[in-house]
């Protein structure tokens, strides 16, 4: 789905109003929309008590008072703190106000010195809090007394729902300033606001469930650009299939060109990602004095020993030696470790050029270019480049703070020159498609901010490619899976103290996450599981 900014809805909003549909109808869509969703998140949350809503006196908070309504009328017992005198409400949600039941209990406080004391009195008896304060009509920095609010309701421990956008966060940039209710999720309305998904803003915003309330389509589509983000259904929809009937060949063999001498641990990682991906054969190329130490490690590779510099890095191959290495490969993955040698760097970049098959690059094989003052380019049409904004900077001859600057920029601009999908790493990665899209990743934190993440990711990378995922698939699937990984790896722990080899071995509790989710729509079911073979499925070779 698409996702755009707070002043972007905001347009489409009155524009829709404008053309007749009233701003009345619209909260009361809203309001009732996520009542539902509150009531899945009680029964989920198996929540004894009431529910404490916290309201504004603009328009999010009239999106709470229809809430209160609705859940009070599925017999949930709720609770109404407004931090406004009811004279003071927008218009559309004094008329809401004027429709509550008698039988909800109602606060009404103007006094902002009141509220701290009022909001913990009122949460000793409730299960789950509402945030109900500002969503996307916000103006930052805070007031020191909803600040000094929003800190208590932190305090609270309460499980915490916010409507539209985590009251506290900036919905257009994502900024925190200095404080935002934290949210176990996040019901927003239409399509996700951009600030929900880049950092700071996204560590209070939960999980994010959307509600469509009725906007017409072409009064989004001109208000908002082309940047995208997906749900868990979504990345499901991508997983290979798998039939019962099965065999290895069935799923594709990805080559990894990787490491050296001095980064021999990069190519073991690749090769992890790439075993966990699901593809059947996983060949890694490595330099004479890694082979024996990747077979002892992962006897699940097939190793192909290369000739070696004085440094231990890859020489480049013969031709016949790398016809017989990529022959009969789904996919190629190449970067991992290479390190720096200038004979290696023009081999990598001729390769990459003239490789017929999906692929990927990272790390040195995307320095290799910037090294050579070359501008990359490919063979295939399905090439993944997944540049941190070290890498990024050097490719484009800028600093990386150039590229912190303009992530959305770049990376779309560099997908369309280079004819290739680009992901862009970082907090959240953004991943471009040469015609203009851009998908934000919302999985993964921290976890992965630690040397060799990238490597697992680009081994997972190359083995979904060689399932037969288009470059696009690949890169948006394995970012999803790669990002939910590390957080998996830091349960019980912390995300300070996860090993890069704990995050490969997440990937499958996560594949096993999507395959729930896919087995739960017949239609999925079926594409992925199917239960007859295709012509040709059952056919070997070795």
């Amino acid at each position: 789905m698409k996702v755009c900014t707070a002043t972007q809805m905001a347009a489409i909003d009155r524009e829709t109003i404008a053309g007749g549909l009233g701003g009345d109808v619209l909260m009361e869509r809203a309001g009732s929309d996520m009542a539902e969703v509150l009531l899945d998140f009680l029964e989920h949350e198996e929540a004894e008590g009431g529910v404490l809503i916290l309201c504004g006196k603009g328009n999010n908070g009239g999106d709470g008072l229809v809430v209160a309504r609705h859940l009070q009328q599925a017999g949930v017992a709720v609770k109404v703190l407004l931090l406004a005198d009811p004279s003071d409400l927008s218009e559309t949600a004094r008329a809401m106000f004027d429709g509550l039941p008698p039988e909800v209990d109602l606060v009404a406080e103007a006094a902002p010195h009141a509220w701290t004391t009022l909001i913990e009195e009122a949460a000793e008896d409730a299960a789950v809090l509402v945030d109900a304060v500002f969503g996307t009509g916000i103006t930052l920095p805070l007031r020191p007394h909803h600040a000094a609010l929003f800190r208590v309701v932190n305090d609270l421990g309460l499980p915490c729902v916010g409507l539209d956008v985590p009251s506290g966060v900036c919905g257009d940039t994502g900024a925190v300033d200095p404080v935002a209710i934290a949210c176990d999720m996040t019901i927003t309305v239409q399509m996700p606001k951009l600030g929900m998904l880049l950092a700071p803003g996204r560590d209070f915003a939960g999980e994010i469930v959307t509600v469509d309330i009725g906007f017409p389509a072409k009064i989004r589509d001109r208000h908002t650009g082309d940047h995208h983000y997906l749900e868990a259904m979504d990345y499901a929809a991508m997983l290979p299939a798998r039939p019962s009937y099965t065999h290895k060949y069935s799923h594709g063999k990805v080559l990894l060109v990787a490491g050296s001498r001095r980064f021999g641990g990069a190519a073991q990682l690749a090769a992890m990602g790439a075993l966990r991906s699901g593809t059947g054969l996983v060949t890694l190329a490595v330099p004479t004095v890694l082979a024996t130490g990747v077979r002892t490690a992962l006897p699940e590779v097939i190793v192909r020993a290369l000739e070696e510099s004085e440094d231990g890095t890859i020489l480049p191959p013969s031709t016949p030696i790398w016809a017989e290495l990529i022959d009969g490969q789904s996919a190629v993955a190449v970067g991992p470790g290479l390190d720096t040698d200038p004979a290696t760097d023009a081999w990598s970049i001729r390769m990459q050029a003239a490789c017929e098959l999906p692929l990927v690059v990272d790390a040195d094989g995307l320095n290799a270019w910037a090294r050579l003052g070359q501008t990359p380019q490919f063979a295939h049409q399905e090439v993944v480049l997944t540049p941190h904004p070290g890498e990024m900077a050097r490719l484009l001859g800028v600093t990386p703070a150039e590229v912190e600057a303009d992530r959305f920029g770049v990376v779309a601009r560099t997908a369309a020159q280079w004819n290739a999908v680009v992901m862009l790493k970082g907090s959240p990665s953004l991943i471009a498609v040469p015609d203009g899209r851009v998908f934000i990743n919302a999985s993964g934190d921290d976890a992965l901010a630690r040397g060799g993440s990238g490597d697992v990711l680009t081994g997972l990378i190359g083995g979904l490619l060689a399932q037969g995922l288009g470059a696009l698939g690949a890169a948006l699937l394995g970012a999803y899976i790669h990002g939910r990984a590390g957080t998996l790896a830091a349960t019980d722990c912390s995300t300070r103290s996860v090993l890069v080899r704990e995050v490969a071995d997440a990937v499958g509790p996560i594949f096993e996450e999507l395959e729930k989710l896919a087995s739960s729509d017949a239609a999925l079911r079926e594409a992925i599981w199917p239960v007859k073979p295709t012509p040709g499925s059952e056919e070997s070779s070795s």
